[in-house]
């Protein structure tokens, strides 16, 4: 399958899961997640309903696979994915209890400014150096997350199985997607990237969406 063909199956599966899990969502009941702020004593400042969140993520995903067969190009790439790790690990953190705004604008920022140093990995001469301080970056919020899904259980309690299998399912496509991005540098071949990316992102959006109207 060429590179362009596995944009336009993409571009079609998330757009179609878009529209049927929209459909889906208007005669379910939504899933809240709240967002606290200390300066307010606790007190929600927000909340963010899963099942829409996983909605408008499959939306953007499908938008830019349709950008990319159309117009083709590495930043677009490194934009989506980007944008698509940042909002799984913020989604993620809010199943696995962390509420307070600080430290979820913190995880998703450590998550998307990661991507950058794997950019320059991709196009400088820098050697190893880019990869691995992006991945002593892009690791410390899954390690915030550990932390939420340990806790719990040393408290007395645990995280529920559907919070924990999607956990553990986006922390392995997570670190698929760095595993193939290395590969590509080392062997060279931009269009292992190209693809990588594409499929892992499709799954990945897919699955964390799927989860959270059957699961959740």
């Amino acid at each position: 399958m060429t590179t362009r063909r596995l944009h336009v199956l993409a571009e079609v599966v998330l757009g179609a899961q878009a529209v049927a899990l929209a459909l889906l969502n208007a005669t379910t009941e939504p899933i809240r997640m709240p967002v606290t702020a200390g300066f307010l004593g606790g007190d929600t400042l927000a909340s963010v309903d899963l099942r829409v969140a996983t909605v408008v993520l499959l939306g953007f995903s499908a938008l830019c696979s349709a950008v990319a067969v159309r117009w083709p190009s590495r930043q677009l790439r490194w934009i989506e994915w980007s944008q698509v790790s940042a909002i799984i690990v913020f989604l993620v953190a809010q199943l696995n209890g962390v509420q307070d705004v600080a430290a979820l604008v913190a995880l998703y920022a450590l998550t998307a400014g990661a991507s950058l140093f794997l950019v320059s990995h991709e196009t400088s001469k820098e050697g190893t150096w880019p990869f691995v301080f992006g991945a002593a970056v892009g690791i410390v919020p899954w390690g915030v997350i550990a932390l939420y899904q340990v806790g719990p259980i040393i408290a007395g309690g645990e995280p529920t199985a559907a919070v924990r299998v999607i956990t553990l399912a986006m922390l392995v496509l997570a670190a698929a997607y760095w595993f193939v991005m290395r590969r590509a540098r080392v062997l060279e071949r931009p269009i292992l990237a190209e693809r990588g990316h594409t499929v892992i992102v499709l799954f990945g959006v897919s699955l964390l969406a799927s989860a959270t109207f059957l699961f959740v």
